[in-house]
């Protein structure tokens, strides 16, 4: 039986039309009249219930498919934004069918660590165009969302309205024709630094909304805020974050007030930022939203000194490689180029070519905004060999060497005899240490590996902990058992 219920307006919440829907015919029994809709008592505020069987008893008013319904008039593409893409189609299944299940569960609805909104919010220039445009006014989608304060097309912050905002309706439809009025008062009172802030986080809580493309939308983003953490100075290892700092600067950035008033509660104890940087658990995108504007704010202070403005911990800086004995192409590039740190915070490349030169730099020449200034080389390779056992056969002259390519009597030595220096591991010796650092994660192996193969380390390390998330078990503890299972 088909369903004569009015078409949604742009954003709108499904609830929300059937909020206008009862308000029109006023049923003199509220639950018969749920029961008309999907056979129900109650109506959920955020999503919908049986959306595939929605959309075939509307299909002659509404004209849209039940994906369609979920993704323009519920919050699912909101709080699923950060799912794995398998529980977001599952979440998106079980909307689809008569019973949700445990999908609101999953998209992080019950997370402690961020506050519902306690009343339905509303744009008062927004009511007031509605009423002129359509005689009635409703509830959207991107005032409700939590953290948001302001609406993003009018930047005026939001008001509450009369309408108690919870998770289902169950004995009344709130109408927003109803419930909002002119006298009522801004959600939050906030200062010109928090409403800069507040702007930011309204905004792209939208743009998460309505599936809009940043560079942290990926089907793994806890690794590409490892990358950023690591590059900014929060890392301990391949994948390890000092978290309680990065909670304490975060929280310090944002200011304890401004979080208080978005109803999020984040600490240097919170397990919920943990969870984030490792995958696991379900986290609030609003936690989500904090974390990426916090690092994309340091990112770019960090970037902009170096000329550097990546956002996922590689550079995008086109260097060329400054060995004048390797034979490279005039459009040659180094691929292999890493921000580090020096114990005192100082920032620097590292930078790796493959005819094996390896160095450290900080700036550009200045002739060459593209060549790389050497400050320190700790690889030499075969290029440099070569030259220099052609400047020693001409003179069977260490010294001359030394003098010639411009690097130390014990450097030139080792270059003339193609031996590597003890702190300069082997192709052979590298192997090895792979394989020990697969098997016993040896603290040793690993600060070698760090120094001399760190594109390895972090790459192997991104692909263990990937599939210890899939397995359900953390990555040392698959390591210990795979070692215990070798050992016999």
């Amino acid at each position: 039986m088909n369903l004569t219920l009015p078409r949604p307006y742009p954003d709108e919440l499904v609830y929300s039309v059937f909020a206008r829907h009862f308000a029109h015919i006023q049923p003199t029994r509220l639950t018969s009249a749920y029961s008309s809709i999907d056979g129900s008592r109650w109506f959920s505020t955020r999503y919908v219930r049986g959306a595939a069987e929605l959309a075939k008893r509307t299909s002659l008013t509404w004209g849209l498919s039940g994906i369609e319904i979920i993704e323009r008039h519920t919050l699912l593409p909101f709080y699923g934004a950060f799912l794995q893409p398998d529980s977001h189609l599952e979440c998106t299944a079980q909307f689809l069918a008569d019973h949700p299940g445990s999908a609101s569960t999953q998209m992080g609805l019950s997370n402690p660590s961020v506050a519902a909104p306690r009343f339905f919010r509303f744009c008062a220039t927004c009511w007031d165009e509605d009423f002129r445009r359509l005689g009635e006014t409703y509830w959207r989608r991107q005032h409700q969302l939590s953290g948001t304060t302001f609406c993003n097309q009018h930047n005026e912050l939001l008001r509450n309205s009369t309408a108690p905002y919870s998770q289902r309706s169950l004995r009344t439809t709130l109408d927003a024709t109803a419930h909002c009025t002119a006298t009522a008062i801004p959600t939050v009172a906030l200062t010109q630094n928090e409403k800069r802030m507040a702007l930011q986080i309204s905004g792209r809580a939208e743009v998460v909304l309505k599936g809009g493309l940043t560079p942290w939308i990926t089907s793994n983003p806890a690794l590409r805020y490892q990358n950023a953490a690591v590059e900014l100075g929060y890392g301990s290892g391949a994948h390890k974050i000092e978290v309680g700092r990065f909670a304490n600067d975060l929280v310090e950035s944002f200011g304890v007030h401004l979080l208080e008033k978005l109803g999020c509660r984040v600490s240097s104890d919170s397990m919920t930022l943990r969870q984030i940087f490792r995958g696991s658990g379900t986290s609030h995108p609003l936690i989500h939203i904090l974390v990426q504007l916090f690092l994309e704010k340091l990112l770019e202070a960090s970037r902009s000194a170096l000329k550097h403005h990546a956002l996922d911990g590689t550079t995008r800086q086109e260097w060329k490689c400054p060995n004048a004995y390797a034979n490279h192409d005039p459009t040659f590039r180094i691929s292999s180029v890493e921000l580090r740190r020096t114990k005192r915070r100082q920032v620097y490349f590292h930078a790796k070519c493959s005819c094996g030169l390896a160095f450290a730099f900080a700036e550009s020449e200045k002739d060459d905004p593209n060549m790389p200034l050497v400050k320190k080389i700790s690889g030499y390779g075969g290029a440099m060999e070569d030259e220099a056992r052609r400047l020693y056969d001409r003179k069977r002259s260490v010294t001359y060497v030394a003098s010639s390519l411009r690097v130390s009597h014990k450097a030139a030595g080792r270059l003339i005899a193609r031996r590597k220096s003890r702190i300069e591991p082997d192709t052979g010796r590298i192997l090895r240490l792979r394989q020990e650092w697969r098997t016993t994660r040896s603290r040793a192996a690993y600060q070698t590996l760090m120094r001399w193969d760190r594109h390895w380390v972090r790459s192997i390390a991104a692909r263990t902990e990937v599939a210890g998330l899939k397995n359900g078990a953390p990555p040392s503890v698959r390591v210990r058992k795979s070692a215990d299972r070798a050992n016999g």
